[in-house]
């Protein structure tokens, strides 16, 4: 799924799957609130080119992308959402879409860093950042999930108030709404986060990441969206936490 093969099938619909990107589209425009959906299929069923091509067209709608006007043009101008065509030349939301190769990742130890990266970069490269807060942000994220500043933890065991460290600590899930709500102002309505192949990371990584985002990037304005095989990612999960664990219930 280069991008030119994207665009390309977006333009052409060489196997008459634009509609099922549009009504997939407008499942994404409705969700209101914090939501995950799961995109289910055997590996090989063409789940990556499908939310890739998702991820072109949200962009393409939204009028802050930096994508420029011919490729906008030429990704969205065959896709049908609705039957009166002044409404579909005007149709437009703003919302970002980010997408994230689990598996390419899962060498990482705190999956949740290199996810937050991952939306940075993609954000730094398609949309003007103009506030630099953005990134500041991230850092204080990265540093009080993944301590790595240990110069500031030793600073803190040695301070008057050795407890200090682990208060900021606490705070990370603020820190998290905080990244968000920068990225969003002034650029879109809600971020649209596809997960790519988790279903084949190691147990260890799979877990921490869908725990992570649990627990630190859970938020009204986000859509996680999993393509995944829900079979196999049940098979990782027992890997992980023992063959007798329910892992369908785990992950509803």
């Amino acid at each position: 799924p280069t991008e030119e093969n994207i665009i390309e099938t977006l333009y052409n619909d060489p196997i008459n799957r634009n509609k099922d990107i549009v009504y997939f589209y407008n499942i994404l425009q409705a969700q209101e609130s914090a939501s995950a959906i799961a995109i289910d299929g055997r590996w090989g069923s063409g789940k990556t080119f499908f939310v890739r091509q998702t991820k072109m067209v949200i962009n393409a709608l939204n009028p802050s992308s930096t994508i420029d006007e011919e490729t906008k043009a030429k990704a969205t101008v065959r896709l049908l959402f609705s039957e009166n065509d002044e409404e579909n030349e005007n149709y437009d939301d703003c919302n970002l879409a980010i997408y994230y190769d689990a598996w390419e990742n899962d060498n990482d130890t705190e999956p949740v860093l290199s996810l937050i990266y991952e939306i940075t970069k993609q954000l730094s490269v398609d949309f003007s950042l103009s506030d630099i807060s953005v990134v500041k942000t991230a850092g204080a994220i990265i540093e009080a999930i993944s301590g790595h500043n240990i110069n500031g933890i030793k600073d803190a065991l040695t301070s008057e108030d050795p407890f200090k460290k682990f208060k900021e600590e606490k705070d990370v899930e603020q820190k998290s709404k905080d990244f968000f709500a920068s990225i969003l102002v002034e650029r879109g309505n809600r971020l649209i986060i596809f997960i790519d192949e988790l279903d084949r990371c190691k147990p260890t990584f799979a877990v921490h990441l869908l725990e992570q985002i649990k627990h630190y990037i859970f938020d009204d304005r986000i859509t996680f969206v999993f393509s995944i095989n829900l079979e196999q990612l049940q098979h990782t999960i027992k890997q992980y936490y023992g063959a007798d664990f329910d892992s369908c219930r785990y992950l509803d």
